[in-house]
């Protein structure tokens, strides 16, 4: 008996154990560059979440698999993805890669791979611990008290920054190089802010992807992983506001198309609603039913009201950008010296000699740079790529001419020892893998988005919030996928291992109720 007590005591503290290690798991995903861990890796993207998944990992995850315990089915392309890259770099050693800063093919290989792997890590431990509704709503409260910590510290900033001080407290600079590495740019009051990240883009990419979407959705859908209010505000519509308020103040570009993308999509999925409601309360009108015109009326109606919520809908963005405008310079140079619509129409064929010129006015030159050096490297590899981190190998042959005429590019190519970056994952994915790895790694994100929409039919609260603010964290991932190229950013792999951890707790009450998913 006394045994049996003391199992049962040992099994208690050891889930207890993995619970404080499942909320210091969600807790501290602000921090994308702890410095600990940056020492022991050499790497800029070190997050302090890596700490307790790694060890989920290794307490939790594998035993779980050893117990033939099992992955969604959302999983599958994932898997075929990181084998079709594996495929593609042990090919590349039959390729005439040449060579570059006195970089091996193989070592650029394994730490992209070493990458991928820690991306892999986090999308199952985030897919297999939450695995019923409990939980479900436990991860929403500790990722909400994580965001909270990040807007906490960067309204911080943003106070500096709004009152144009010249730098920060002392005490605030030990305790922020405590917990994070940040770039020299903003290590220093600048008038970005840039949270717990280690530069301000990092930040908009953290709430674009994760904190908005989930605070989004709760407020779209009214519910909340919390019970209180505040003056009949749940949290999750406090923080939308709030954390709005901080994404515009990291004064995003790439990012503004992130929420742009996610603002069109709740739009549609709005506006359909509305539509309908007004379609239908024009039809039951008297003079409607009596009219003699009523095919043309039953054209006129949506097609009005369509104008009209199209309009207000302008008038909002054109507000936004202003305000962009005001707050960053680069901006600004959209609203006073926009594109034409010849350089539009090159923008959709690709015209590389039209999209640089429009770069370099538009002070996006680099970036544009980058992009086009992985273009023509996948056009010389279309089917298999490169392999995995080869890309840079290529940078000296493959980047358009006026990139010469760049500093930074001419820094990072002849005067940094490390291999040069495409600066986008998309762009990556085609360069590294071909079209097989970037096709595979497509089919994941479309299959969990076709999950997220099943998930959107249940009638538990968190899991229509978790499955909405998947498909809104995915289709802000369309615009992220152009500035982030790490593998290692956890956040991608988060918000996909919370789909598919909503989609499998979905089907199993599907099931359960005897009927098919």
């Amino acid at each position: 008996m006394a045994k049996l007590r003391s199992n049962l005591d040992r099994q208690g503290i050891y889930r207890r154990a993995l619970d404080v290690l499942w909320a210091a798991a969600l807790v501290s995903l602000p921090f994308t560059s702890f410095p600990l861990l940056m020492n022991l890796t050499g790497t800029i993207v070190a997050p302090l979440a890596a700490i307790p998944v790694f060890l989920l990992f290794l307490a939790w995850l594998i035993p779980y698999v050893l117990k033939r315990g099992s992955l969604p089915h959302e999983s599958v392309p994932l898997l075929f993805f990181f084998l079709v890259a594996l495929l593609a770099s042990a090919l590349a050693f039959f390729l005439d890669i040449p060579g570059f800063k006195g970089r091996s093919i193989l070592g650029q290989e394994l730490r992209t791979i070493l990458t991928l792997i820690i991306g892999l890590v986090f999308y199952m431990v985030y897919t297999t611990w939450p695995r019923d509704e409990a939980r479900l709503q436990k991860t929403c409260q500790w990722l909400t008290i994580g965001g909270m910590l990040a807007l906490g510290w960067s309204m911080f900033q943003a106070l500096f920054i709004l009152a144009q001080a010249d730098e920060y407290p002392i005490w605030f600079i030990k305790i922020q190089r405590l917990l994070v590495l940040q770039s020299p740019y903003f290590d220093r009051v600048t008038s970005r802010v840039a949270g717990l990240t280690y530069e301000a883009s990092w930040l908009a990419h953290q709430l674009v992807l994760v904190y908005i979407p989930i605070w989004l959705a709760a407020t779209y859908q009214r519910t909340s992983a919390f019970k209180f209010r505040i003056l009949r505000l749940s949290l999750e519509n406090i923080l939308l506001c709030l954390g709005t308020g901080i994404f515009f103040l990291t004064s995003p570009r790439i990012s503004l198309i992130s929420m742009f993308l996610m603002g069109m999509f709740l739009f549609v999925k709005v506006n359909l609603n509305v539509l309908r409601r007004v379609v239908a309360a024009v039809a039951h009108r008297g003079w409607f039913q009596r009219s003699r015109s009523q095919p043309v009326l039953r054209l006129l109606v949506p097609l009005l009201t369509s104008l009209v919520i199209l309009g207000l809908y302008t008038l909002l963005l054109a507000g936004v950008l202003y305000f962009a405008s005001r707050r960053d310079w680069r901006m600004e140079l959209l609203v006073t010296d926009p594109p034409t619509w010849s350089e539009i129409k090159a923008f959709l064929t690709l015209q590389e000699t039209v999209l640089l010129s429009m770069a370099h006015r538009l002070v996006f030159l680099e970036r544009m740079v980058y992009w086009f050096t992985g273009w023509h490297v996948f056009n010389n590899h279309p089917w298999l790529g490169v392999g995995l981190g080869n890309a840079g190998f290529f940078a000296l042959q493959e980047t358009p001419s006026i990139g010469w005429a760049s500093f930074e590019v001419r820094m990072l190519l002849f005067r940094l020892d490390y291999l040069p970056n495409i600066k986008s994952l998309w762009v990556r994915l085609f360069a590294e893998t071909g079209l097989a790895g970037f096709s595979v790694f497509t089919a994941w994100l479309v299959t969990l988005f076709r999950s997220a929409r099943l998930t959107l039919h249940s009638h538990q609260a968190t899991l229509t919030s978790i499955a909405l603010a998947g498909q809104l964290g995915l289709i802000a991932f369309i615009g992220e996928g152009f500035s982030i190229d790490s593998f290692a950013m956890p956040y991608i792999w988060v918000i996909a291992g919370l789909i598919a951890a909503a989609g499998s707790v979905y089907r199993k009450k599907l099931v359960e109720q005897g009927s098919q998913p």
